[in-house]
């Protein structure tokens, strides 16, 4: 759970916008590229990956991107750029 207070932003570890120091960009999710072959294991393999780091929610858009005037909205954009990347 994210928590506001003045202008300081707390994210819990439980909370999909937490980044846990591990998480970097570029890092692979799951031992082998999709190839073009069996896509449903793949795909399946990157959902587990995913939940497994709380982050499914932002990629299904279970987790509204916060509004424009929101301190939460930069914690967001920092989560779905490491997810992007």
């Amino acid at each position: 759970m994210a928590v506001t207070g003045g202008n300081r932003v707390q994210i819990d570890a439980s909370d999909p916008l937490f980044l846990h120091p591990s998480d970097q960009p570029g890092q692979s999710l799951v031992a082998e590229l999709f190839n073009g072959d069996d896509f449903e294991n793949w795909r399946r393999s990157v959902m587990v990956a995913l939940s497994a780091k709380q982050k499914l929610s932002i990629v299904d858009g279970s987790y509204k991107k916060p509004d424009a005037n929101s301190p939460l909205l930069s914690h967001w954009q920092r989560c779905n750029d490491m997810v992007i990347s």
